[in-house]
């Protein structure tokens, strides 16, 4: 704190002091914080390392800042799996203390009265000691921890040693002090822009440009329309009460109404993902992609960005702003000239050099130098700076890389850009994001994309599962399924459905059909099986409580893929008030689950059997004797199939899990069916022969 006015009696704050109150407090930080309250601290940072250029530092501090209370319930788990098997380890904790104290040449009073406990020949007390020394804990858990080891070079270090297939992006939002005073219900839709950080990414491995972020801008409405978070949170309610009281409909006038509305909640998902994508993101959207796997492709991009650059003479842009282009001009064939242009101004006139724009910045009514991001001045004089900078237009510079990317789209070269295959991506979203239906956005129709809690459990399942992992997928077996289907036995239809479809295309499988399994039987299936499939209400976790190791699911030892088919089997679920949210993938990750598939919010049992049942059927291998998508479906709802068919459609399987789920969204015509459905943890595929 800088200064106190007695004649006010208030504290005022420098910017240098407010920056050191931020530091003090995410360094000095309890061993389990709270973890709003962490989350906001390091988002408060995050935003003052972006404006001051450091993105690295930037990026770090965003990674802290999201879903931290889950790591508690982690190494909680790692604490009590201890003291069940080692009874002593809450005694053997202490002991490397004590060695230390000992080996000190400097011991206070505190400490001598300590060791005054002890046997009086130190020496030979000290070999005693290490017979109870606690192992290490492997860096991977000590991370998942609030301590030192979360730092700038850590994080860094742990983003070298993940795959190199992998594209990784955080997807946060901006800081709100009325989290602190206003019910979740009003401050979830107070979001004005979210913070998109590429912390893996092709081009910036080609830069050897670390971890990046950009500002987008947020809840940007039109004239009439309803902000996108109250539009999307209104939808929902809406959808809920619409299936909830489906099964109340008796007459052909109440059916007929319920249909309307069904179709409309479809009309109005789908323009929030329009809005998403065309408005909202724009060209932005790019930074979404994941690395091609022809990295010719990517190289012919690389050249037409930088014959733009030298032939027009860029010689200032910043690698973050080339980085940006490439991702743009990449993508260029899936988006509109509006959105290139305006993403290319963008990047030409707000992702420059501060330090440049400072000292050449005239005067102006609406900007001051004191500014602290290049988006707070006007336009016109981020373009008055860039073109005493480059020495030509804004205008001219958008013009030369719209007829770049106009080549790419037109030009023989990079035809194949739009349906190139690509390796995984990896979203890390904020929880105040999660309920958005990223994956399907248009851009990344048929990518293998996947969510995460945070970095830290991303490295935590890649180091478990380490093994597995061979060119960025987890290499699984089909071998053994698990199922459980419809336990609560109100689901009729869906149980004939279901269990049809098991026995006609995974015989081999077994599980439990219109009876609740016992608790271990639950924990058996998830620790042994290959792939577990629930379907039934909600995300059946609740079948695990009651288990011998007193645990619930957390005390699976996972290896399987779960697929649960319930409504909101996936979604993240709060408590009144601060409380975190949580989710049946967190508890499933915390027993080192590789992936989770479900639903994000309440869907009907028929589009998601056919969903499902299209899923396992393109994932799965099998011996029978027709495809599932030729397979006569006409009575399949009393569990009836027809194999008696005509046209047989040569198989085609899916052995990458996630474009098996990006694939099987197409098996419905309700896109809020659809945009429900997603995967929650690693790349998974099965293993080649």
């Amino acid at each position: 704190m800088e200064d106190f006015n007695v004649f006010t009696n208030e504290i005022e704050l420098t910017g240098p002091a407010y920056k050191r109150i931020l530091n003090k407090y995410v360094k000095d930080i309890p061993f389990t914080p709270n973890g709003p309250n962490y989350e906001s601290g390091r988002k408060l940072i995050a935003e003052e390392c972006l404006a001051d250029g450091m993105e690295t530092e930037c990026a770090f501090h965003f990674s802290e800042s999201v879903a931290s209370s889950v790591r508690t319930l982690a190494v909680y788990r790692d604490e009590q799996i201890k003291t069940t098997e080692n009874k002593l380890s809450k005694i053997t904790m202490y002991i490397e203390p004590v060695n230390n104290i000992i080996s000190s040449n400097t011991i206070t009073k505190e400490e001598e009265s300590l060791l005054q406990l002890l046997p009086n020949d130190l020496e030979d007390q000290k070999e005693s000691l290490k017979k109870f020394a606690p192992k290490e804990l492997p860096f991977h858990k000590k991370y998942m921890r609030f301590s030192s080891d979360n730092n700038v070079a850590n994080f860094v270090k742990i983003l070298k040693q993940l795959p190199k297939e992998w594209t990784i992006i955080q997807l946060t939002a901006h800081y709100n002090p009325n989290e602190n005073l206003k019910p979740f219900s009003e401050y979830r839709s107070e979001i004005s822009s979210i913070y998109l950080t590429l912390m893996t990414n092709d081009y910036s491995d080609l830069t050897s440009f670390g971890p990046l972020t950009v500002e987008i801008p947020a809840n940007v409405t039109k004239l009439g329309e309803k902000p996108l978070f109250e539009e999307l949170y209104s939808l929902l309610v809406e959808n809920y009460n619409t299936i909830e009281k489906a099964q109340l409909l008796n007459n052909k006038r109440l059916i007929k109404n319920y249909w309307n509305r069904r179709e409309d909640i479809d009309l109005r998902i789908k323009s929030v993902i329009n809005v998403m994508y065309k408005e909202w993101l724009g060209g932005w959207s790019s930074l979404l992609t994941g690395k091609l796997e022809d990295s010719t492709l990517r190289d012919l991009v690389v050249q037409y960005v930088d014959t733009v650059i030298a032939d027009w003479g860029f010689i200032k842009l910043t690698s973050k702003q080339k980085v940006l282009l490439y991702n743009l001009l990449e993508s260029s064939t899936q988006l509109s000239s509006q959105q290139i242009k305006s993403c290319v101004r963008m990047i030409l006139t707000q992702h420059g050099n501060t330090e440049d724009v400072r000292q050449i910045l005239t005067n102006c009514e609406s900007c001051s130098k004191d500014f602290r991001i290049l988006n707070e001045l006007c336009f016109e004089c981020l373009s008055q700076c860039f073109e005493k900078i480059h020495h030509f237009s804004v205008v001219d510079g958008i013009k030369a890389f719209f007829e770049a990317a106009t080549k790419i789209k037109d030009g023989d070269e990079l035809t194949q850009l739009k349906k190139a295959k690509r390796k995984p991506v990896i979203f890390i979203v904020d929880e105040l994001l999660d309920t958005f239906p990223w994956e399907t956005l248009p851009i990344l129709h048929h990518q293998p994309v996947t969510r995460i809690e945070n970095i830290h459990f991303l490295y935590n399942l890649y180091m478990e599962h380490q093994d597995k992992i061979l060119d960025g997928y987890f290499t699984s077996e089909p071998d053994v399924g698990r199922y459980v289907i419809n336990p609560d036995k109100s689901l009729e239809r869906m149980e004939a459905r279901m269990s049809s479809f098991i026995k006609y295309w995974c015989g081999a499988w077994s599980g439990h059909i219109g009876e609740p399994p016992p608790p271990d039987d639950f924990l058996r299936y998830l620790s042994a099986s290959d792939i577990f499939l629930y379907c039934g209400h909600g995300d059946g976790c609740h079948f695990a409580k009651g288990a011998a190791n007193g645990a619930g699911v957390e005390g699976a030892t996972g290896r399987s893929a779960a697929l649960l088919s319930g409504c909101g089997s996936v979604r993240l679920s709060r408590a009144p008030g601060r409380t975190p949210p949580s989710g049946a993938h967190h508890s499933l990750h915390i027993a080192e689950c590789p992936i989770v598939i479900g639903m994000l919010w309440e869907v009907t049992d028929l589009e998601v059997d056919k969903v499902v049942s299209t899923l396992l059927s393109l994932y799965v291998p099998s011996d029978a004797p027709v495809d599932w998508k030729s397979v006569g479906k006409a009575k399949w709802s009393q569990g009836i199939i027809d194999t008696d068919v005509e046209q047989r459609a040569p198989v085609s399987p899916e052995r990458d899990l996630l474009l098996a789920v990006s694939k099987a969204r197409g098996a419905t015509n309700f896109t809020m069916i659809a945009s429900s459905l997603v995967a929650r943890g690693l790349p998974v595929r099965i293993r080649d022969q």
